[in-house]
């Protein structure tokens, strides 16, 4: 209410004006503009109070001294063959850029001046030096802007790898940034923001999906958003009609306050928690959640979830290149396996890329999404593939505990990995080791892996139908690309198609399917997936409520009489208007105002 009062004090009689967005998770968020910067290593502008300015110096002169350290070894030629070899030469030149230049002495001079955080000053600094080396005419001095980026790369990377006596609370702060991690909103979420805003980052991106999961509104898709917001902009963010509002008039700001507060009710809960989910003939459906942090399950298990159909293991590692330790992962482990309990959890290994892996043994890769990364990484690096799963064979001693591998392309991975898990509790039963016998499963989430399903279903004992990466891959659209976001179509009839092969091979080979991606959470989705034969759903904690309502008002019969009308659709639009009508004209009341969208006159 405090923040309110002062966005509204602060009305100097600006135009107020209205951004158009994408929501991709519902709610309002009402306060100030803070920027979240930087490509792999995200942060924060921090403002600091004058009792802090001297302590934030002495952080920054840490980390430049062990930069200054790194490069002193790295410049020193006896690390090389020759004395004279060009890698002395060109880590020598940043040392002297460190030790000779002015760069450190103006952001000291920027974190006093400025009462800024390192990170915030160092930004400030740096672009200033790059601006004024990419505009000398002369192209040899033009390209040593690389050297400053590649020193204050090194800088950052020491900064946000040390303890920082400036971290605060963002309670109430409108999070804005160009893309977002999602290891950074897991940091980020623990401040309580009021909402977050980026340029990229659809539906169905990780970071919207746990924004939707924290129950934290978001808006995405604004062009330019270091253009159109700056640093302490008053913000609307509308996570229900999909704007972002800047600097909002009185009346606007009291009417979304309003909003807010009908929007947000966690207490409405309307039936029997304790029960299984059941259809109105009878059929019981299990419903699991999908979580990152033990405190979620606890919501959870109070809407009436039955166990974690998905952990999120990659929530662990916290920044690029810091995986937790061999005990570090048991302790992680066993405290999400003691709030699942008997009703068991499922734990992804790492779905992460060489980005995050932070070894630097690896370039950039243009293309992640089809690169090194989830199982292909792990297995060409078995070591910490070795100790995740030790510690996942540790934790499941007297827990309920499964193991679920991503990305799995075809039975050569399976096989590749159970020899390694094999190995690793021979290793643990020779040491004495008390360790548990967790089921192995396999996402279905690539093309590959759907034809071959049959094969992989022999292998393992359950199946996670991972619908968000299997829409991307089988139609070939990058989820989080806005420009081909019409052609990502989760009801495209090859996606369906590929869905009910997917069950064939689980039933055919006696196994569950569990479906754990964003279908399994929509309630436009979930009669379809019920009708196709599914019967084990894991979602994010917040669509619990809203599905369960749902199973209970639908029957099986009717579910399979409506998939057998879609089968017979050839297109995405014909297989939304059927679904869209039958809907209207059976379960309107079922279904959130709005969803359906406006009925036929």
């Amino acid at each position: 209410m405090t923040e309110l009062k002062n966005l509204i004090d602060d009305d100097k009689q600006k135009p107020e004006r209205r951004i158009p967005a994408l929501a991709v998770s519902r709610g309002v968020g009402i306060g100030r503009i803070v920027f979240l910067h930087g490509q792999k290593r995200q942060f924060f502008r921090i403002d600091l109070p004058d009792g802090q300015i001297d302590d934030e110096l002495d952080r920054f002169r840490s980390a430049v001294n062990e930069c200054r350290d790194q490069l002193k070894k790295l410049a020193a030629p006896k690390q090389h063959k020759e004395p004279n070899q060009p890698v002395s030469s060109i880590f020598g030149v940043h040392l002297l850029i460190i030790e000779e230049s002015s760069l450190v002495g103006k952001i000291e001079t920027a974190i006093r001046d400025r009462k800024v955080n390192a990170e915030w000053a160092l930004k400030i600094v740096s672009d200033q030096y790059l601006e004024r080396q990419g505009a000398v005419a002369d192209l040899h001095f033009r390209e040593k802007y690389l050297d400053i980026e590649d020193v204050s790369e090194r800088i950052l990377t020491s900064l946000l790898g040390s303890p920082s006596s400036t971290q605060r609370e963002y309670y109430g702060a409108i999070v804005a940034a160009r893309e977002l991690r999602p290891s950074a909103i897991l940091e980020l979420i623990k401040t309580k923001p009021a909402a977050i805003i980026t340029e990229r980052g659809g539906w169905t991106s990780h970071t919207s999906i746990l924004a939707r999961e924290f129950n934290v509104p978001m808006a995405s898709g604004l062009k330019n958003l270091d253009k159109v917001l700056k640093h302490g902009d008053r913000v609307i963010v509308d996570g229900i009609g999909g704007e972002v509002i800047v600097d909002p008039r009185t009346e606007t700001v009291e009417h979304f306050a309003l909003v807010k507060d009908v929007f947000i009710d966690p207490d409405e809960f309307t039936f029997d928690e304790t029960t299984p989910a059941t259809t109105a003939d009878g059929t019981e459906i299990t419903i699991r959640a999908n979580v990152d942090v033990p405190e979620a399950y606890q919501l959870a298990s109070h809407f009436g979830a039955d166990g974690i159909g998905l952990f999120r293991s990659e929530s662990l590692i916290t920044r690029p290149g810091t995986i937790p330790s061999e005990d570090e992962q048991v302790a992680a482990y066993h405290q999400i396996a003691e709030a699942a309990g008997d009703s068991g959890v499922n734990i992804r290994t790492f779905d992460i890329g060489v980005d995050q892996l932070g070894q630097g043994m690896y370039s950039t890769e243009r293309n992640p999404a089809l690169g090194l990364r989830a199982i292909r990484l792990f297995l060409s690096e078995p070591d910490e593939f070795k100790t995740q799963i030790r510690a996942i064979l540790r934790s499941s001693h007297n827990q309920k505990i499964n193991i679920l591998l991503p990305m799995v392309s075809g039975v050569g991975d399976v096989i590749r990995c159970r020899e390694i898990i094999d190995d690793v509790r021979k290793d643990l039963s020779k040491s004495g080791t008390a360790m548990g016998d967790p089921q192995i499963g396999a996402m279905i989430e690539v093309p590959s892996a759907v034809f071959m399903a049959e094969e992989i279903g022999a292998k393992v004992d359950f199946f996670c139908l991972g619908t968000n990466d299997l829409v991307q891959y089988l139609l070939a659209i990058d989820r989080d690309n806005d420009s081909v976001s019409e052609w990502y179509q989760t009801l495209h009839p090859a996606v369906l198609r590929a869905i009910t092969d997917i069950i064939f091979a689980g039933k055919n080979n006696g196994i569950p399917v569990v479906v754990c991606g964003e279908m399994a959470g929509s309630a436009f989705y979930v009669p379809v997936l019920i009708g196709l034969g599914l019967v084990e759903f894991s979602m994010n904690v917040n669509s619990i409520q809203e599905i369960r309502r749902l199973i209970a008002g639908i029957k099986l019969t009717d579910a399979v009489e409506l998939v057998n009308q879609v089968k017979l659709c050839e297109t995405t639009a014909d297989t939304e208007s059927v679904l869209r009508s039958y809907y209207l004209e059976h379960w309107k009341d079922l279904f959130p105002i709005g969803l359906l969208g406006p009925e036929p006159q």
